[in-house]
């Protein structure tokens, strides 16, 4: 059996655990390295207040002077209020020379006002501006979102931005990946909508807000707009004096689902669709129908069973808005009521002539009886003693004048 060979330490493989250990602490180093050369950047300095902010950037880049913040350099990030629970707002100033300044979350601002061209960048959401003051047309991007109460000049709204209007703006453009929200108090020069989405849906049903011209679409453009349930046509939430239609795919979408496409009148067509079912006697299908959202369901015929009448439908589906089971309905007709015997026919035979007594009692006795005179005399009503006697004479003169002459026909 051979010996077993003894490798000497010093020429040893590395345990795996060692050069595991080594990269650790290699890696630290690294880490300490960066920390430091951060420590000693000139001019740096982390989040601290400044009036009613909390501003990260370089410290040479931005003065509070009590009333103002002003920004002279970028890499500028207003990052939050001081203190949150507070409803201060603090003035904002960007000096020409600036491209651009940071916003975080829940920043409020009341005067925004740059010098020159520059950009709104938001990072995070719940952002505040009462007036955006701009020196020349500027832009905002995301993926932040913000309030803007009054634009001086035009805006373009850049990918991933959303920016709410609650009152007036020269204009504003809409690119891919932006959304421009209009509150109920907003009000426009002019929209261009080259892609991204026009959120209308805070608009309240006949009271539209005022935009002077509304253009959307282009080549290869995709754009969206999201109206408030029930919305037909742009005229219900804009009032526009100009529109232009210029092509490309601009959808409609309410309560979350796409439910046509923009014409070039400003009208909805509508696509979505509801089912409504008919429902006859026993619940018997009488008809499905795929009806246009908004729309009105044509009813079919129904045949009512013997002893019932249809009296109509038990729901409206004149403006149908969701699918619908409409099930007719029917009243009992009342039982038929009994008829009388018929009276039985008098006897055949007889002349047919009248009798004379028959012919007697014909005649009205109220000619024969006078009503009692008044005695010259006395003023006294005469007895009904005379009055009858006169009477009976009377009856037996007509009497005898009758049956005179039945005598006469019969000879």
């Amino acid at each position: 059996m051979p010996a077993e060979t003894v490798v000497p330490p010093r020429f040893r493989t590395p345990e795996p655990r060692l050069r595991l250990h080594a990269a650790f602490a290699l890696a630290l180093a690294a880490c300490a390295l960066a920390a430091v050369l951060c420590a000693l950047a000139p001019g740096r300095a982390e989040a601290a207040p400044a009036g009613p902010f909390d501003v990260e950037g370089p410290a040479d880049a931005y003065a509070w002077d009590g009333a103002v913040l002003s920004v002279t350099g970028d890499g500028v990030t207003i990052a939050g209020m001081a203190d949150p629970t507070s409803a201060a707002m603090g003035d904002v100033r960007v000096a020409a020379g600036v491209g651009a300044i940071n916003v975080g979350s829940g920043v409020r601002i009341g005067t925004l006002s740059f010098a020159e061209a520059a950009a709104l960048r938001l990072d995070g959401a719940g952002n505040e501006v009462q007036l955006l003051d701009l020196a020349r047309s500027s832009s905002v991007s995301g993926p932040g979102s913000v309030t803007l109460a009054e634009v001086t000049l035009s805006l373009d709204l850049l990918p991933s931005a959303t920016v709410t209007l609650t009152g007036s703006a020269d204009g504003m453009s809409i690119w891919a990946g932006a959304t421009l929200v209009l509150g109920p108090g907003a009000s426009l020069g002019n929209i261009t909508h080259f892609g991204g989405t026009l959120d209308l849906s805070h608009i309240v049903f006949g009271a539209p807000v005022r935009v002077l011209g509304y253009s959307v679409g282009g080549d290869y453009t995709s754009n969206t707009i999201v109206a408030p349930f029930g919305a037909t046509r742009l005229s219900e939430l804009m009032t526009l004096d100009h529109l232009f239609v210029n092509g490309g795919d601009t959808a409609i979408v309410e309560d979350g689902e796409r439910v046509g496409t923009l014409q070039d009148d400003g009208s909805f067509l509508i696509t979505a669709t509801r089912t409504v079912t008919f429902a006859g006697w026993e619940g018997k299908v009488l008809a499905t129908e795929e009806v246009p959202l908004f729309s009105a369901a044509t009813a079919p015929e129904v045949v009512a069973p013997e002893g019932y009448r249809f009296t109509g439908w038990d729901v409206d589906f004149t403006h149908v808005v969701q699918d619908l089971a409409v099930t007719a309905q029917f009243e009992k007709l009342p039982d038929p009521t009994p008829q009388p015997e018929p009276a039985p026919a008098p006897p055949a035979g007889g002349s047919g002539a009248p009798s004379a007594a028959s012919a007697s009692t014909s005649v009205p006795a109220s000619r024969y009886y006078p009503a009692p005179k008044k005695l010259a005399a006395t003023g006294d009503a005469a007895g009904w003693g005379l009055g009858a006697a006169a009477a009976a004479g009377s009856a037996a003169a007509v009497a005898a004048v009758v049956a005179a002459a039945i005598g006469r026909r019969r000879g």
